[in-house]
């Protein structure tokens, strides 16, 4: 397997590294070059987050070979982007050999203090070792470039051409800019970093004047240190990567001016402004990379700068054509066949013959033109060895632990063998869908101490880790326990990763330490969140899911069927009454009531067992009882559900548009069901009534049983768009599990050919 370049980068960057990989990406596709990707998680962040994701999105749209560094591959070029990334060597050995490897240098050296960002020898070896093959640098522009000239014979080979950034016209449209002639637009988009921005008040206020005629714009927030600075005439927006061309169409100048304590080794924001047409204005600093593309001056005399310019609307269509035009012959994508003929001239390679024969059949973008792309669309493939992932359930007292885990194992990619390793009583049901499981039973059900059953369980997960040699281990429950804890300590080399409820109870003690344990935590998401107050809310670095569900709304099983299975009259209205295992919690004389009002009111009525519910007494009742999981299958059958407000069972019925009365389950150790029930009811999605309130079961049902009632549940629920977290829950752990790892130290490794 031969690539003609393969880019080595950390997906997770933000900013202009993720922007010019995404544009290499691009160009490598367009261009048709075999292109592989390795994605090498190089900097430590605990807990570990998502790709980036608009490069997620390119790498799903392209025909790139996604590498896991266990095939054996070649090829020409290895591109190593971000030198920070390559500081450390992976935890296991990469195969593909390169004929070059080049480090893209996306950051300085130096920051604008003198104080060096990483060690270009530490970078250099771990790169020269990990791939066999000598190793030089590329500055990304020359600010990156004079400081590793003025190292001299002490710092690292150099190509003779900076590796510029790229900018897809495409993405920016050209628009007919005229001088502004009453109230003047300007702004930027940029992180809320401190470095991006201005040191001093003053400064900040030459830069972006407090003037009635000015309108300060800006995306992407502030620093909290400038805040106080800024003034009346600023509109401030959070940072939305597809609202930049809207944004930047509504402003008349760009201007970019940072800390002296930063140094831009680019300047992508500044390329994205000037492709849209902006006159933008710059510190001097950049003025050899951008050349007559924009204005430069220092920050004491922006306003002159832009006062200029409004007085003489033609050098202000001119200077919004040259900084165009500039972007298109020095940074636009269609340049991409001459910037690799320089580089690969450089490392003395024979060209690519496609970039040869390419260069002039490609057409230009800058006429806003499109070319079209004839590549065959598909998810990418992980090129290397399936991988095989541990799913462990906690007991939990119903289903929705080993629930959640089934609907991310069923959207894992044909690339992954899901295992379940659970204490659950469910077990049988998780077999049932097809999966292969393992079963060990709670330490209640075997008569044993806590300290025992850990023990005997980290014995046993261990002893499952390595029979079925798996790579990742996902687990779902409140807290993880001492026995999985122990078996995470003393496996790093595997990733671990926690799928952890919301909701949780105000007053539940919670330790944020517990996340220490996993490489990454999944929240699926909560359709009460905005109410939830509990210890988990503000938890920093979880990877927020949209709510998680085993069945798409609308999937299940037609009418007749589904009454078929619910034991009931298709042509009659029903109620299905679902309260759960009932294991921890006692409703009282709640059920009975909800029975006997239905029963005098010649309602059709069923009762669904909870598959680990206690075996009911034979007690004369007349209300068929069936057990069935998933009860959402058959929600075709069910015009009005009575259930708990569990968080399967909640969304279930909320994005299912099903009428619900939901009666919480309130015992102290479950997650806030009150909550739920009492935000759907407030929505207008459903009913809340307590085991406590038997006084108004009558009312409840009334009202649930009107026809007002169901329909405007139905309408409502049609408002909602849903999108399913257990098909993004799933590609967050592929997206892990076939990276590359470099985020711990080399000792955490079990060696593996």
């Amino acid at each position: 397997m031969h690539f003609d370049v393969v880019h080595a980068a950390d997906p997770r960057f933000q900013g202009g590294t993720s922007s010019a990989l995404r544009a290499e990406l691009k160009a490598a596709g367009r261009w048709e070059l075999n292109c592989g990707l390795l994605p090498f998680l190089g900097h430590q962040q605990s807990p570990i987050g998502l790709f980036d994701s608009r490069t997620a999105a390119v790498i799903e749209q392209s025909n790139i070979a996604w590498l896991t560094g266990s095939e054996k591959a070649t090829c020409d070029i290895l591109l190593a982007h971000h030198p920070a990334v390559f500081e450390r060597m992976p935890l296991s050995p990469v195969r593909l050999r390169p004929r070059r490897v080049v480090c893209v240098v996306h950051h300085p050296l130096f920051d604008g203090q003198r104080i060096q960002q990483y060690d270009p020898a530490v970078v250099e070896r771990v790169l020269d070792r990990l791939f066999g093959v000598p190793v030089v640098f590329a500055p990304v522009g020359p600010k990156v470039r004079s400081q590793f000239e003025a190292r001299g014979t002490q710092g690292p080979t150099l190509v003779q051409h900076d590796l510029w950034n790229m900018v897809d016209l495409a993405e920016w449209p050209q628009h007919q800019r005229k001088a502004p002639k009453d109230r003047v637009n300007l702004g930027r988009h940029t992180r809320g970093d401190p470095m991006k921005w201005p040191d001093s008040g003053d400064d900040l206020r030459a830069a972006y004047p407090d003037r009635a005629d000015f309108n300060i714009k800006i995306l992407g927030g502030v620093p909290d240190a400038i805040k106080n600075w800024i003034g009346s005439n600023w509109e401030i927006c959070a940072f939305s990567e597809n609202d930049v061309p809207d944004f930047l169409s509504r402003l008349d100048f760009y201007v970019y001016f940072h800390s002296r304590h930063w140094v831009e080794a680019f300047g992508i924001c500044v390329a994205e402004a000037m492709a849209s047409g902006l006159v933008t204005v710059l510190d001097r600093s950049f003025e050899s990379l951008f050349e007559d593309g924009a204005a430069y001056c220092d920050i004491a005399e922006t306003r002159n700068v832009i006062e200029r310019f409004i007085a003489s609307p033609s050098a202000y269509v001119q200077q919004s054509n040259a900084a165009r035009e500039l972007v298109r012959r020095k940074f636009a994508i269609d340049q991409y066949p001459q910037r690799m003929a320089r580089l690969y001239d450089d490392l003395e390679l024979p060209m690519i013959s496609g970039l040869n024969n390419s260069r002039t059949t490609i057409s230009s973008y800058s006429n806003g033109r499109n070319v079209e792309d004839k590549s065959v669309r598909s998810p990418p493939r992980h090129m290397g060895q399936r991988r095989r992932i541990l799913f462990v359930a906690t007991n939990g007292i119903g289903l929705g632990h080993i629930t959640r885990l089934m609907a991310v194992a069923e959207r894992m990619s044909d690339d992954v063998d899901p295992i379940f390793f659970t204490r659950s009583a469910g077990a049988a049901l998780v077999f049932a869908r097809g999966h292969a499981i393992d079963y060990i039973p709670c330490g209640l059900a075997m008569g044993v101490t806590d300290t025992s059953w850990n023990r005997a369980y980290a014995q046993e997960l261990l002893s499952a880790v390595e029979a079925f040699d798996v790579s990742a281990v996902v687990f779902d429950g409140n807290r993880p326990f001492p026995g999985l804890v122990a078996v995470a300590e003393s496996r790093r080399d595997l990733a671990w990763i926690w799928i952890r409820r919301a909701l949780w109870r105000v007053d539940h003690e919670f330790s944020a330490d517990a996340q220490d344990t996993f490489d990454m935590v999944i929240e699926p998401g909560e359709f009460a969140h905005d109410e939830d107050h509990g210890p988990t809310r503000d938890l920093p670095g979880a990877v927020a899911v949209p709510p998680l569900l085993l069945l798409d709304p609308g999937t299940g099983s037609p009418r007749s069927e589904a009454a078929a299975k619910l034991g009931v009259d298709p042509d009659r209205f029903t109620v299905a009454v679902q309260l759960g295992s009932q294991r921890n919690f006692d409703f009282a004389g709640l059920p009975e009531l909800i029975f006997a009002g239905l029963a005098r009111r010649d309602v059709q009525t069923v009762q669904i067992l909870n598959p680990l519910a206690k075996p009911f007494k034979e007690d004369g009742s007349r209300v068929p009882r069936r057990s069935l999981y998933p009860l959402a299958e058959y929600f075709s059958g069910i015009d009005l559900l009575v259930t708990n407000a569990g968080y399967n069972s909640f969304h279930e019925s909320i994005f299912g548009g099903i009428p619900s009365i939901f009666v919480p389950n309130e015992a102290p150790e479950m997650d806030d069901q009150h909550l739920r029930a009492v935000y759907a009811q407030s929505a207008g999605l459903g009913l809340c009534l307590r085991y406590s309130e038997l006084n108004r079961v009558e009312a409840t049902l009334d009202l649930a049983l009107s026809e007002d009632f169901r329909a405007e549940v139905r309408r409502r629920s049609r408002r909602l768009g849903f999108i399913n977290g257990a098909a993004d829950a799933a590609k967050a752990i592929e997206q892990l599990v076939f990276s590359i790892r470099a985020d711990r130290p080399l000792h955490a490794s079990i060696a593996r050919t």
